[in-house]
């Protein structure tokens, strides 16, 4: 069927033993997840193939794209050495061009319409869905066994234009679940285009003779490009993304309608999930282990209702994890704000060098910055460059000279020590707006928060916390002493003399 072919990449995997199979039966109910989060720890750069989830005929396929910059490099055609600042330009050429157009073929040959399942045949119970750890889920009325799926999610904001993201689904009952569709984002605007009202409004406002159902497909079994267009959200919400992904291969995503909503989907998908979210349809989902490493509270959420399931035959389920940090949806979404963070220091400081949002830190609460140093004040005017390009999710800025490897925590930790004086590096603004799932900022808005056992410290209002800049580099005109670095020369040498010794 073309580029973009699920099957041929993982084909292409397995030929380079960059393919993790695990021939065992293992449960779906947190033995995968705790399986993964230990490759992850382990540093496995390999995606994991589960060959026998236990009591389902679906195999398991996890970490797609991983933690690593390699497969995010790979999607967008630039090196691996090279891929923040490479994916960065490549982005913008691609939204410049406008990509190129998918195309839609017969639906009779489209391998995720092999299987069509309708009425009451359509069962998410068929799907092995996850419950990645053992307190996902508890809190919600509709509590079954806490399972769910972060997979591609693709809507239509206009007629034109195909919207991929990314949100979480708790399957609550055989065709039935309630999803995060988290505000701001793309799907929450055209929610509330499609039910005439704001999702946070009162049920006052709530216009239920007008308002429309939300159709849209959740997609199995796509390549990575499809996995990180979901997750850039520096892409323009009514652009057609699928446009994009063709313009990074220079190739047309070949497309086919869904069933039963007014949704287009990828033609060589694994598993299609098609339905809708009925107007004003809410219910109280569980809580569930956040990027941050925490549980998140039971919220109030829309109720997706599954209208058909489409598959091939002998179809692969896939996964993305979510967690503890460090884990593939962390490393994604933290690449992306790496990626906005960048583009947008880049458009004040040309002297930028690259940024790292560090996943392990919840992608996006804390950044690590390297700068061409050429004026006083340039790493104060990052960090606050840096903390509104996220609109308030970042906490901790760290910038360095271009000297320092940004990726190397001995390095950082390096700079730090030896170019950072508290009483002069060190910047701190109180009370900007921070994150709703902010650990340390989970008051409740007029009154005092409650963090537990009270320390002493003044109360927290809700969503409002301080934000910390660290200037790094070496201040302008001081003479200090030299640095010790390595000869490339020299290197090269003992890299052929390591090989010849250490087997």
């Amino acid at each position: 069927m073309g580029a973009f072919d699920f099957r041929a990449f993982l084909e292409d995997l397995d030929s380079n033993d960059e393919l993790f199979r695990v021939p065992v039966e293992i449960d779906t109910l947190d033995e995968i997840g705790a399986f993964i989060a230990r490759a992850d720890y382990k540093n496995n750069h390999k995606p994991i193939l589960f060959e026998k989830p236990k009591g389902f005929d679906i195999p398991v396929l996890a970490n797609t794209v991983g933690h690593t910059y390699k497969r995010m490099a790979d999607a967008f055609g630039v090196p691996e050495e090279n891929a923040l600042p490479g994916t960065a330009m490549k982005m913008m050429q691609v939204l410049k061009s406008g990509g190129v157009p998918p195309v839609y073929v017969d639906a009779k040959k489209a391998p995720c319409k092999e299987v069509i399942l309708q009425g009451e045949d359509a069962d998410l119970s068929l799907l092995p869905a996850l419950r990645l750890n053992p307190q996902d889920g508890q809190g919600a009325p509709d509590f079954t066994e806490g399972r769910y799926f972060t997979s591609l999610c693709i809507s239509k904001p206009t007629e034109n234009a195909h919207n991929l993201s990314y949100h979480r689904f708790e399957i609550t009952g055989k065709n039935t679940g309630s999803v995060w569709i988290f505000r701001g984002t793309g799907d929450a605007f055209s929610m509330e285009k499609f039910w005439g009202s704001k999702i946070d409004d009162p049920s006052s406002s709530w216009d239920y003779e007008n308002a429309k159902p939300f159709p849209m497909a959740f997609v199995f079994g796509v390549t990575p490009e499809f996995i990180l267009a979901g997750a850039n959200s520096a892409l323009p919400h009514e652009s057609d993304d699928f446009a994009f992904i063709g313009g990074l291969r220079d190739t047309p995503v070949e497309m086919v309608k869904c069933e039963t909503v007014d949704v287009d989907v990828p033609a060589n998908a694994e598993i299609v999930v098609e339905g809708e979210f009925k107007p004003f349809n809410w219910t109280m989902q569980g809580q569930f282990a956040s990027f941050n490493g925490f549980y998140d509270d039971p919220r109030r959420r829309p109720v997706f209702d599954v209208t058909a399931i489409t598959m091939r035959k002998n179809p692969i389920y896939q996964h993305v994890h979510i967690g503890r940090p460090l884990n593939e949806c962390n490393s994604i979404a933290a690449f992306f704000r790496s990626v906005r963070m960048f583009v947008q220091i880049k458009e004040i400081m040309p002297n930028v060098v690259d940024v790292f949002v560090d996943p392990s830190a919840g992608c996006g609460f804390t950044a690590h910055i390297s700068i061409k140093k050429a004026r006083i004040g340039e790493p104060k005017m990052a960090m606050m460059r840096a903390y509104t390009a996220l609109a308030g999710f970042c906490k901790h800025v760290f910038v360095y000279d271009d000297d320092i490897d940004i990726r190397d925590p001995r390095d950082r930790d390096w700079a730090l020590a030896h170019r950072f004086m508290p009483d002069r590096d060190l910047m701190i603004v109180p009370n900007v707006l921070g994150m709703n799932i902010e650990p340390m900022a989970q008051g409740v808005m007029g009154s005092n928060s409650k963090l537990g056992v009270y320390d002493g410290y003044p109360e927290i209002p809700l969503n409002v916390r301080s934000f910390m800049g660290v200037d790094c580099t070496v201040p302008l005109g001081l003479k200090v002493m030299d640095k010790v670095v390595a000869v490339p020369e020299v290197e090269a040498r003992i890299d052929k003399l390591w090989q010849e010794t250490v087997k």
